[in-house]
């Protein structure tokens, strides 16, 4: 009996680990959208952007297309880190997912109203935007803390601050900056 369930125990981690690594995995076939791109290190990130920035969530509505939902956010500025915006821009995200439907592996979690966030974005129109990479750093109530908000934080690679200070994500920002030619210090 005791080897029987041994070897019960045995099977059950062994898939448990499958499992987990394979979460890793886009699940894309879930849904009929192109998985993100894998990004590795925050120069990655940093070459697909077109505006890094503070924001603060406000309201989002949900629209479903083909069984998969779509969450559009909309973004208070609160500080540029890199490219141009107007400081009185109009700005919304739009993410694949919802808070009931969250999004998969290797896809940042969906915003939620009121949090601050240092976001990573591609434009897509005027004043809309995608989320580059696998997250979001979302900052703690006193601002003095930023943590990667993502749907599988242990599939993010190390070279992607998990957690952060602001401080630090600028200077990181800076250095990635640097490297690719790309000015920093935004305006907006």
């Amino acid at each position: 009996m005791r080897r029987q369930t041994m070897a019960t125990l045995g099977v059950i981690s062994v898939t448990s680990v499958i499992g987990l690594l394979g979460g890793c995995v886009s699940d894309q076939a879930a849904a009929s959208f192109t998985a993100p791109e894998d990004y590795e290190t925050i120069e990655q990130l940093v070459s697909d952007a077109d505006v890094v920035a503070v924001v603060q969530a406000g309201d989002s509505a949900v629209d479903v297309v083909d069984r998969v939902p779509y969450t559009r956010t909309e973004l208070k500025l609160r500080k540029v880190l890199l490219g141009v915006v107007s400081k009185n821009a109009h700005l919304a995200v739009t993410q694949v997912g919802s808070t009931e439907a969250p999004p998969g592996a290797g896809m940042a979690a969906v915003l939620r109203d009121g949090h601050e966030y240092v976001v990573v974005l591609h434009r897509t129109g005027a004043g809309e935007f995608e989320i580059v990479g696998p997250g979001v750093w979302r900052a703690d109530t006193l601002g003095t803390s930023l943590t990667l908000h993502t749907a599988m934080l242990p599939c993010v690679p190390a070279a992607i601050p998990h957690v952060t200070t602001p401080w630090a994500l600028e200077v990181e920002l800076g250095e990635a900056g640097e490297s690719l030619g790309t000015s920093v210090i935004g305006s907006y």
